[in-house]
């Protein structure tokens, strides 16, 4: 008689035999005839090791959801591809323009906060780039620079996503197709707030580490001695922002002098857009015959636009920089000045100072740091933004 496995059963035997302890070692349940001169069939039962499955029952799989989870954040990046390439472009924009004018970058801090009159420690663009090589090599031209990218890149992203965010908030509420020149100068006043709220303190630490290894006494300090010791110049990051939450009033140090780099932020970044925009329709070919124009001279006229559009923006904006850089470092040492508020601040450095020499304090650096910057980052902003754009309709064309 053929055999027959039973896939779970309890051990019963009509007889014992030498079978029963070689079929307990399996786990397959056997049936076999045996004796058939006596007429009598011997069942010998092992006991399974496990259960198995019966055969016809089928055991339900969790279902998998993945494939939905894809599909949504598919559907969420497809829906938002143009304020995605947006954020991307203006990040990455704001990391090239900043590291490319690292070095005139923590000069031109150097030279706001820096003790005016006879003695000075750095005098001169040039001469100071030399000392700052000399004393401390490429380190020196790059130092703060690492909180700066980390810092700009969501300050660039978010400021050329806001704008434009703020543009298509204006044209619904105006119903203007083209906005006028009091809105546009509104959205980038609106996406300069938004960028500065959002990473001020990054700002602030960054100024810090800046000036901290500059061995120089502060601005208006009666003491020659520098108002960091040598452990402050050998702060990091994480360093930096802990010793101003700790010694100076937890967030509110953090945000020391936040309003008025807002208010100085603000038509900066209006006057960049806004300018910006009205010299690229002047300078650059319409649409349809931009193709007519060699890649070479395309992008040297947006450079020019950019660099063009910094540099008027900064003349009329540079003194609520030089407000910001102040109140800033304010807090670093008992002998330097003290301000109750930016009016304050304002009120001290032109008594002091006067107006020109006070409040332009810094001006040659930073148009030099800031004419090839803001060229930077507009052409690296628009470069990245259709590259993105291009690849999109790529893969697009590939899925049809």
């Amino acid at each position: 008689m053929p055999s027959i496995q039973i896939p779970f059963s309890r051990s019963s035997s009509s007889s014992q035999s030498n079978s029963a302890s070689t079929s307990s070692a399996s786990p397959i349940v056997a049936v076999s005839s045996s004796h058939r001169s006596s007429g009598q069939h011997s069942a010998i039962v092992s006991e399974p090791l496990s259960p198995s499955i019966p055969e016809g029952i089928e055991i339900e799989e969790e279902e998998d959801f993945s494939p939905i989870y894809r599909g949504r954040i598919r559907s969420f990046i497809m829906d938002n591809q143009l304020v995605i390439n947006t954020f991307i472009a203006g990040g990455l924009a704001g990391a090239a323009s900043r590291t490319v004018v690292s070095p005139l970058e923590r000069l031109k801090i150097i030279l706001q906060v820096q003790a005016s009159g006879g003695g000075q420690a750095y005098g001169g663009v040039w001469r100071s780039l030399a000392r700052m090589w000399r004393e401390e090599g490429f380190r020196g031209y790059m130092k703060g620079n690492g909180i700066n990218v980390i810092r700009i890149l969501p300050y660039s992203a978010l400021q050329f996503t806001s704008y434009g965010g703020f543009k298509s908030l204006l044209a619904s509420w105006s119903g203007e197709t083209t906005l006028s020149t009091p809105l546009r100068l509104a959205a980038g006043a609106g996406a300069g707030m938004v960028a500065v709220a959002a990473t001020y303190p990054l700002d602030l630490v960054r100024a810090r580490l800046s000036i901290a290894t500059a061995n120089m006494a502060m601005a208006n300090s009666p003491s020659s001695k520098s108002a960091f010791s040598a452990q402050d110049a050998k702060l990091g990051i994480a360093g930096m922002t802990k010793k101003v939450y700790m010694t100076e009033g937890g967030i509110r140090g953090l945000y020391r002098g936040c309003w008025a780099t807002a208010v100085g932020v603000a038509p900066y970044v209006s006057l960049n857009f806004y300018i910006y925009e009205s010299l690229r329709s002047y300078i650059l070919p319409a649409p349809n015959e931009i193709h007519q124009l060699g890649s070479g001279e395309l992008t040297i006229r947006k450079l020019f636009c950019g660099a063009l559009a910094g540099a008027s923006s900064l003349i009329f904006t540079h003194p609520f920089d030089v407000l910001r850089r102040k109140l800033q470092v304010a807090g670093l040492s008992t002998n330097g000045p003290q301000y109750g508020g930016a009016i304050d601040a304002m009120r001290q450095i032109i008594r002091k100072e006067g107006f020109w020499k006070g409040m332009y304090r810094g001006l040659t650096p930073n148009l030099i740091k800031v004419t090839p910057s803001i060229a930077v980052s507009f052409y690296t902003f628009e470069a990245v933004r259709d590259l993105l754009a291009r690849w999109e309709d790529i893969e697009e064309a590939q899925e049809i």
